[in-house]
């Protein structure tokens, strides 16, 4: 802190202020940050990405082959929609079986460090819908970029709410419900978006300083977000007409206050939330009565440091982005560890699964996705 002060006071160079406001941030201290920028508010204005310091990414633009969601509803258009490049066939949605002991391999990783198409700054959040379009939480660009499986750009559209202001948002995850409606978290609102960007639904939420999580109940319809203030957590729940029905997470049994980073829905409609304080993942029923939890702290393939994203497979398979071990795990329905997808990781964020059965993950710190089948 008496660092950046000193900086400040010298008038130290901007980018190298921006990386270490970055730094602060992965190392969970995200409190630390918005104190910050609220003492000094030019710490707000967006610094230079291309070129920042040599903090320009080297990976291209090009896919490369690698085996290696208590205001009303309302309807708005954005008016940021920007077209779309390639339009994505319809596939089989047929879940592929997952095959004990046959090895992960990346198939394709997309996206460098920048504002331009295919460009990510911090991508976090990830969902895939039904007929196979990747949806990124492009938090730094302040959008929602949109894929193929294969990682070819198609289309984007800006974060913004309605209304005269037409404030900007910084998306920190996404979801995708029944219809193919896409929601949105940021760190003050929850805001539904058509496809195409078209603003439905805007939630209120209090400022609690922390990057949230979103998911969509297929067995409830209902809106989950994960909330902590720096002391507590808890789940908010949602109808998807905007009303709140109620906050989950009071009985997590953990022995220090929990910190919900990212929920997922399995297909009975319990709810997984892993824990970035007590390194566990948390198993709720859909009442949000808790069932039990796995994992510690810790290196092992049962263990966790920081878990971030998290998903279900088709089959039931629970999929962890195990953020400060680089690596995302695959286990059982019960918690019991079934495989390693990927390692070597650069802090590996979010996770979503396609119908497919193909895992994607977004990383943070190289500002890349990657996209993971078996053979």
């Amino acid at each position: 802190m008496e660092l950046l002060q000193e900086w400040h006071k010298r008038k130290g160079n901007a980018a190298t202020i921006q990386v270490l406001m970055e730094a602060l941030q992965e190392a969970e201290l995200q409190l630390v940050v918005d104190s910050l920028k609220e003492k000094y508010p030019e710490l707000n204005a967006k610094q230079p990405m291309e070129g920042a310091c040599g903090r320009q990414q080297k990976n291209p633009v090009q896919t490369m082959s690698d085996k290696q969601s208590m205001d009303k509803p309302t309807a708005f258009n954005t008016g940021q929609v920007k077209q779309s490049v390639v339009q994505p066939k319809r596939k089989d949605t047929k879940v592929r079986p997952i095959r004990v002991g046959q090895p992960w391999v990346r198939k394709v990783r997309f996206g460098r460090y920048g504002s331009g198409r295919g460009k990510f700054n911090r991508p976090l959040g990830v969902a895939v819908s039904q007929d196979n379009e990747v949806y990124i939480a492009d938090k730094g660009n302040t959008r929602i970029q949109v894929f193929t499986m294969d990682g070819v750009y198609i289309r984007e559209f800006t974060t913004t709410l309605p209304g005269e202001t037409g404030e900007t948002l910084e998306p920190c995850d996404v979801a995708v419900d029944r219809n193919d409606n896409l929601w949105v978290v940021c760190e003050k609102h929850v805001v539904q978006y058509s496809r195409e960007g078209t603003c439905l639904v805007t939630i209120d939420l209090p400022h609690v300083g922390y990057m949230c999580g979103i998911t969509v109940s297929m067995a409830t319809e209902q809106v989950i977000v994960t909330e902590f203030d720096g002391q507590n957590g808890r789940l908010r729940v949602f109808n998807q007409d905007g009303s709140e029905v109620g906050t989950y997470g009071a009985g997590h049994r953990s022995p220090e206050p929990w910190w919900p980073r990212y929920v997922t829905v399995d297909g009975e409609g319990n709810i997984l939330v892993t824990d970035g304080k007590n390194h566990c993942i948390h198993v709720l029923d859909r009442e949000g009565n808790f069932k039990f939890k796995f994992g510690s702290e810790g290196s092992d393939e049962s263990q966790f440091k920081y878990p971030r994203g998290i998903c279900v497979d088709g089959k039931g398979n629970i999929i962890v982005a195990d953020g400060r071990n680089g690596c995302v795990k695959m286990f059982d329905s019960q918690g019991r560890f079934l495989c390693y997808i990927g390692s070597g990781m650069k802090v590996p964020w979010a996770v979503t699964v396609s119908p497919g059965g193909d895992v994607v993950v977004t990383h943070w710190k190289d500002h890349t996705v990657s996209v993971w089948t078996q053979d």
